[in-house]
């Protein structure tokens, strides 16, 4: 009863009240700013299907009117959305079914335009296709924006077919005399820069092809070719890049800075991918052609050559372009992009010391640096561990002013993932002191709260770096390693240490130098089963990266065939020097393990017994490869011929040797033997080798099958027999060394 009499009370207070007041439909009258906003808001940001739009502003009651359409295709333009260009066509909808008059002749023009920049291609498709049956013709401006948003969505081939049907349905955007040019003029011109932009120069071709009537007059020649030009540098087909610019400069067309720096860009970044080493060479060779044509060039020439430099790890010519530019004999001075570029690969590959002087030299200079520059380089030491260096740079931003919310941000967060958090809270502080609002969150503060990623990490690398001196007498160090002498329980022994690069993430370089050491472990082991003298291997300590070996007294074979170019060779000694390699070797390469490094240096000659043994085994592998195999013996040859060629011909005696160890000596002698450029097939199965009296049966008599390759011999070349026929029971060989 009491629900009843409260509804009963309500239809009666409705009906006593004034109806609402609600603005006449196509009045004209002034809109509210109230009234204004939430149009736009149902409109551009509003919630719900495209089928309400039109119901919420019958709602709300509002007066269609030119100015309230602009303003709402200007909000929508600024708020941006992929929905929002459909909204926006509804709403349109909505005001001609209330006035169509009320539009104008812009309206669907401007909405085109917002639906291109808004990325809503659906909408613009359907505004077009509107625009089309009204037989309306584009502004320049929106026809430009539409088709740099199809071509920058990967829609290339929809922009020329855009095209061409409006040049067949004369819908083309025309330009009067005051603003320059004419229809076709403007359409096809913007239809090649947006093409090339993208690096679509083919199509863009098709185009000028199709209007070259109109294209061949400047200032339309200059900017065609200039665009095509940039297409295919962006493009990446240098081939063509130069074709276009050797047309540009017998055509007389004005070439700039910006064409020659595509050009510079394009073969940099070809050598970049396919022959780093003709980096510098041809991007010279283009900067030599720029100066020939008048172009002095700048720093960003240089800078060009200087990221692919530094990308693809050259410091040296890095560095050396840049001392170049300093000095003024590169014709133009460095700017901080061009200091940036060569400190960042300083710092990626460990030479934290130079950059930090280059960047003091950058300061004296005059050169001001930019935040961005700091940025990068704080970013780079940060991610390379070097959190302290990272930390001097950042006091040099601070003191250039230069400091911000973003380099605080990172440098907090990665000192307290690092376990530093003094210094984190030091940092916090700072900022906000500065009255910078940090977007970290002060939990990274918290020890209980924030997981610390490297320390276990940098507890380890600190842990190598204190029980180093420990490990004995230092007696050599190469690129991978140090060798120490020391004792094990109470032997003489060498330690042979892995040490951490620091321009590697120390998670990855812990990964990689456990695998490397494990790895030479193993293939050692391995290769004393085969019966191949090597050290005897004591222990293994994968936390200090170490592995312990017998230590073995007596010369390395280098010393000795040096000795013997010095003093005379001793021909008993050198054989049975050559003998054991070959042995070994031979016994190795069956085994199916390749070394990798055989060099004289890496065989020692025991005083007790003049055994021969083998040690380094860091690059070895295992490998049943034929090339592989011809690769070992290739640089053991290679390094006979280099240090020790006074000796004769070692490496004939030790591949006599290594024929009669390895069971599996043809193939890969038949590998060598084409490594060496040269390759004669055996038809009756004899082996022919050069002499001292000319050619003759080599010792291994009959080839095991037509694919068999002579033994080697002196001078690295030799010749198969091609058949009685040929060689008359071989009696008529050649008479004249290979």
């Amino acid at each position: 009863m009491a629900m009843a009499m409260a509804r009963l009370t309500a239809v009666l207070t409705r009906g006593a009240l004034p109806p609402p007041c609600r603005r006449a439909l196509c009045s004209g009258a002034p809109l509210g700013a109230e009234l204004d906003a939430a149009v736009r808001d149902v409109v551009c940001s509003g919630s719900g299907g495209l089928d309400e739009v039109g119901g919420r502003l019958d709602r709300l009651g509002v007066a269609v009117s030119p100015a309230l359409v602009g303003r709402v295709i200007d909000s929508c333009g600024e708020s941006g959305g992929v929905g929002s260009g459909r909204r926006l066509l509804r709403f349109l909808a909505w005001c001609r079914s209330k006035d169509p008059g009320a539009l104008g002749d812009e309206a669907l023009d401007r909405a085109i335009g917002v639906a291109a920049r808004v990325g809503d291609l659906t909408a613009m498709r359907i505004a077009i296709s509107d625009a089309e049956k009204d037989g309306r013709r584009m502004a320049p401006e929106t026809f430009t924006t539409v088709v740099e948003a199809l071509v920058d969505a990967g829609k290339e081939d929809e922009a020329v077919r855009l095209f061409r049907g409006l040049e067949r349905q004369k819908l083309l955007p025309e330009r009067g005399d005051s603003v320059g040019g004419d229809g076709v003029w403007s359409s096809s011109l913007a239809m090649v820069q947006a093409l090339c932009r993208r690096g679509h120069a083919r199509e863009a071709q098709g185009v000028v092809w199709h209007h070259k009537s109109e294209l061949s007059v400047e200032p339309m020649v200059s900017i065609v070719e200039r665009s095509l030009l940039h297409g295919w540098c962006v493009h990446g087909n240098a081939k063509e890049a130069r074709r276009v610019l050797d047309g540009m400069k017998s055509s007389g067309v004005p070439l700039g800075l910006p064409s020659f720096n595509d050009f510079l860009h394009c073969v940099c970044h070809r050598n970049l991918k396919f022959n780093p080493s003709a980096l510098v060479p041809e991007a010279m060779d283009v900067l030599t052609e720029m100066r020939s044509c008048g172009v002095a060039p700048a720093a960003s020439s240089f800078n060009i050559l200087l990221s692919c430099l530094g990308r693809a790890r050259r410091v040296k010519e890095a560095y050396r372009i840049l001392y170049l530019m300093r000095e003024g004999k590169a014709g133009c001075t460095p700017d901080w992009v061009s200091y940036y570029l060569v400190v960042r690969v300083l710092y990626l590959t460990g030479r934290i010391i130079r950059g930090e002087r280059l960047v003091d030299a950058m300061l004296e200079s005059g050169v001001l640096p930019t935040a961005k520059f700091f940025h990068g380089l704080i970013g780079v030491l940060c991610g390379t561990e070097q959190v302290d260096h990272a930390l001097d740079m950042f006091r040099l931003m601070k003191s250039c002013g230069l400091a911000d919310t973003r380099i605080y941000d990172l440098l907090i967060e990665k000192l307290c993932r690092n376990g530093r958090f003094e210094l984190g809270r030091e940092l916090w502080d700072d900022a906000t002191k500065s009255g910078l609002v940090l977007g970290c969150s002060e939990d990274l503060l918290d020890p209980l709260k924030t997981e610390v990623c490297f320390k276990y990490m940098l507890d380890l690398m600190d842990t190598s770096q204190e029980q180093e001196q420990d490990f004995g007498v230092l007696l050599k160090q190469g690129a991978e390693g140090r060798v120490f002498l020391s004792t094990f329980v109470g032997r003489k022994c060498v330690i042979k240490e892995r040490f951490s690069k620091k321009y590697r993430h120390p998670l990855l370089d812990a990964k990689l130098t456990l695998k490397r050491l494990n790895a030479e472990a193993r293939c050692m082991t391995k290769a004393r089963r085969l019966g191949v003298p090597t050290p005897v291997l004591y222990a293994v300590d994968p936390l200090l990266h170490t592995l312990t070996f017998e230590y073995v007294d007596g010369l390395s074979v280098k010393d000795i065939l040096l000795g013997f170019g010095s003093n005379g060779v001793n021909e008993e000694r050198l054989n049975d020097i050559a003998t054991q390699i070959g042995n070994a070797v031979g016994k190795l390469h069956d085994g199916g393990l390749v070394h990798g490094d055989l060099t004289t240096s890496n065989m020692i000659i025991k005083s007790s017994n003049n055994q021969l043994v083998l040690i380094d085994f860091g690059l070895s592998f295992t490998s049943t490869i034929p090339e592989d195999k011809a690769v070992d013996l290739y640089v053991l040859e290679r390094a006979l011929i280099s240090m020790h060629s006074s000796c004769g011909d070692v490496m004939e005696k030790i591949m006599v040797a290594y024929r009669k160890a390895s069971k599996q000596w043809c193939s890969t002698q038949n590998k060598l033997a084409q490594g060496h450029g040269y390759a004669v097939f055996c038809l009756c199965g004899v082996v022919i080798t050069w002499g001292e009296l000319g050619w003759a049966l080599s010792d291994s008599g009959r080839a095991r099958g037509p694919d068999m390759l002579n033994a080697r011999h002196e001078g690295g070349r030799g010749v198969i027999c091609t058949g009685p026929d040929v060689c008359n029971g071989h009696s008529s060989w050649p008479t004249s060394k290979p």
